[in-house]
């Protein structure tokens, strides 16, 4: 406009503003707006308002708070398209108590908020886990005359969701048409979503049924939701049935598809779950963990080896096919051969021969040796970043040794922090933290066992468990620090199982480690039961188990290492890695909270003069826990926390007191949920990079605040 001697007003401003906001470009909107007085247009509440919306819609609330703060300096009054973005900002950010300040402060200076800034709200209330809260606020708009819409409802009632009131949800739905607002699509989702998340598959089916009476079409997430009830409750027949629904709809889900398959592995039906898995299509976008991951699981444990080299050719068609990286294709080639080859001492001219032909194939791929930024930037098919590290360590490290294996592999994290990325191994300090830990575990109590899910197991001196296999860093290292102890390791993806297995035969240590493919709520049952028969063995019992997980997800498999004891009880070690990035809060808590628990008439009390450290119960169960710092392979700059808890002996269900997760703790690990959401939802990096830091420091001062920080 300048260059055609057009001097941009206002409007011009803020229609420019606008297109930043829309395309989530938020950082140009705000050099617009600071940009404005130098050629002597001042901004006013238009332009404003258009710089936090588009603040609010990258969910960056600081800057969007700030700016409305700016206001009334610039002579502005905020309205309720101001405060409306700025609660919408603190809503996306799950920043409940700031958006009901905001509402507090419209009420003061603006007099009633219109059903918009109370719909915001409600929803930072849904996204902050505070159903409560939602309910509130629901319950309050008629006494101010402003009439609840369906935006309300379907926010107070995903509140409930997520908060675990299914029972509200459900009566929410049932009273809206009385107060003349009609239930929707997104309002029977929430109900179905709430009686899943509740276990009650029943009436998530009966949901999910009734949409089609009240002339409401069910969608993806109506029946991925009924279906995930009926995975919960091992409801087979109806998962199936639901399928059909699906089909005659013309609704095709993988999700949905994904939870039947696992309701019909949790229900024994396997033969039906791999008939289902017959007309899944891989793509460059699809959960392979979720869809292929089980099937491959199930085919591995009932040594049905046709089956397994049928889906892993699948997989390879579509590398090479280029829904996958190609180079991949070669290692699911190989993956069941390296499962079922025996050990080198054995058949060693089969056993070097599949790695001969593995290494060739991969190092004359066309994957660059190093990372640099081109390939970074070219790292567009799933598994390309995996291949290429795969490749640098066939190309300079000695096949056998262990210890340059490794050496190769931090070599390849460091250069991938050179070129600006991450990696998700550990390794540098994080893998000698781990290592240390994990020497510390006395011998299994079962000296002659070796967990291996379904079957005879092996005599060593003691086992480790792994859940979080990725490429196999860890447990080549534990495998080559630990002589005489078994790794057994568990990865939901298969085509990371198939890289895994290459590392670790590449490194001799294919006799040491078993990598199964298999979600571990699937597998982790598996371990103490015997799965194939004319098998036989007793419950394994691990010395150490090894954890790298994402908040909620470490109570979950705890629970079940708990349930099945698997655990040894006296001196078992128990590890969790970043468990500060991730804010694994409920976990901490359960481990590694502060003070000695004692019971009494349901009280529970903390010994005088306790800081860090600690003793802590789960289903009878003590540890005594610490935290230490560690640094990333890629960044040593970027520190995280490492978890080492030790179990005590096993006492009586009544002999101590559970205490409840404090609310800050809950809102914190509510948080990370949300960010993990965002992290796989867009690739990661550019989330991590601006969202992180932030996210650090709270979780430190929220976790300190409750006595759990490292020592010293």
């Amino acid at each position: 406009m300048p260059s055609m001697s057009v001097t941009p007003n206002k409007i011009s401003y803020s229609a420019a503003m606008s297109a930043c906001e829309k395309s989530g470009r938020w950082q140009i909107a705000l050099e617009l707006l600071g940009s404005m007085p130098e050629i002597r247009v001042m901004p006013d509440a238009y332009n404003y308002n258009a710089a936090i919306s588009a603040c609010a819609k990258a969910g960056r609330w600081q800057l969007a708070l700030s700016l409305l703060g700016q206001m009334p300096e610039m002579s502005l009054t905020p309205g309720t398209v101001s405060y409306s973005a700025a609660i919408s900002a603190c809503e996306k950010s799950g920043q409940w108590p700031l958006a009901l300040d905001l509402l507090s402060q419209m009420h003061i200076l603006q007099g009633t908020p219109d059903a918009i800034i109370y719909n915001a709200a409600i929803s930072a209330c849904e996204k902050g886990t505070r159903w409560e809260a939602a309910l509130a606020i629901l319950n309050a708009m008629p006494v101010i005359l402003v009439i609840p819409d369906r935006i309300s409802y379907n926010a107070a009632m995903s509140a409930c969701d997520k908060g675990g009131q299914w029972q509200m949800a459900l009566e929410m739905l049932i009273q809206m048409p009385a107060k003349s607002v009609q239930p929707g699509r997104i309002s029977y989702n929430a109900a179905i979503s709430a009686c899943a998340g509740g276990s009650v598959w029943q009436l998530a089916v009966h949901l999910a049924n009734l949409m089609s009476l009240e002339r409401i079409v069910p969608d993806e997430i109506s029946f991925s939701s009924a279906m995930g009830a009926c995975e919960k409750g091992g409801e087979w027949q109806q998962a199936l049935c639901l399928l059909g629904q699906m089909a005659a709809a013309s609704v095709e889900d993988t999700v949905a598809r994904n939870a039947a398959i696992v309701a019909c592995f949790v229900a024994g039906q396997w033969q039906e779950a791999l008939w289902l898995g017959q007309v899944i299509v891989v793509t460059s976008d699809c959960n392979l963990g979720s869809s292929f991951g089980a099937l491959v699981m199930e085919s591995e444990q009932r040594d049905l080896l046709a089956v397994e080299l049928s889906l892993t050719a699948r997989l390879s068609e579509a590398a090479r096919q280029g829904e996958l990286f190609p180079g991949a294709a070669v290692v699911l080639d190989s993956s069941a051969g390296f499962r079922d080859t025996p050990s080198a001492e054995q058949d060693p001219a089969r056993s070097k021969s599949l790695l001969d032909s593995v290494i060739l194939a991969v190092t004359s791929s066309s994957v660059k040796r190093a990372p640099d930024q081109h390939l970074l930037r070219s790292m567009s098919l799933p598994y390309q970043r995996e291949m290429a590290l795969l490749r640098h360590v066939f190309a300079s490290a000695q096949p056998g040794s262990a210890a340059a294996t490794a050496e190769a592999i931090d070599d390849f994290g460091r250069e991938l922090g050179e070129a600006g990325s991450w990696a998700k191994f550990a390794g540098g300090s994080k893998a000698a933290a781990l290592l240390a830990a994990m020497s510390g575990g006395p011998p299994t109590v079962r000296s002659d066992e070796v967990a291996q899910p379904g079957k005879s197991v092996r005599g060593t001196r003691g086992s480790v468990l792994e859940i979080g296999t990725y490429i196999g860093n860890s447990a080549l290292r534990l495998a080559a620090t630990l002589p005489g102890v078994h790794v057994t390791t568990l990865e939901l993806d298969p085509v990371l199982v198939a890289i895994a297995r290459s590392l670790i035969a590449f490194a001799g240590l294919a006799a040491c480690v078993d990598v199964w493919t298999g979600h571990s709520k699937l597998l982790i049952p598996r371990l103490s039961k015997v799965v194939a028969s004319g098998h036989s063995s007793v419950r394994p019992c691990f010395n150490a188990i090894f954890m790298d997980r994402w908040g909620s997800q470490y109570d979950e498999d705890l629970a079940l290492i708990q349930q099945h004891g698997l655990l040894q009880e006296s001196g078992g070690v128990l590890v969790a890695d970043n468990v500060l990035s991730t804010a694994a809060a409920s976990f901490l808590w359960q481990v590694a909270r502060p003070g000695e628990l004692t019971s009494g008439q349901g009280e529970s009390h903390q010994a005088d003069g306790a800081k860090d450290g600690g003793h802590q119960n789960l289903n009878s169960v003590q540890f005594v826990s610490q935290m230490m710092v560690v640094q990333e392979v890629a960044d040593t700059s970027e520190e995280d926390w490492m978890s080492v808890s030790v179990s005590l002996t096993r006492r009586g269900t009544n002999c101590t007191a559970d205490v409840e997760l404090p609310s800050e703790l809950a809102e914190l690990q509510a948080a990370s949920e949300r960010l993990r959401e965002r992290v796989v939802t867009t690739g990661g990096r550019e989330v991590a990079r601006s969202e992180m830091p932030a996210f650090l420091i709270r979780t430190e001062a929220v976790l300190t605040q409750f006595g759990i920080f490292p020592s010293g």
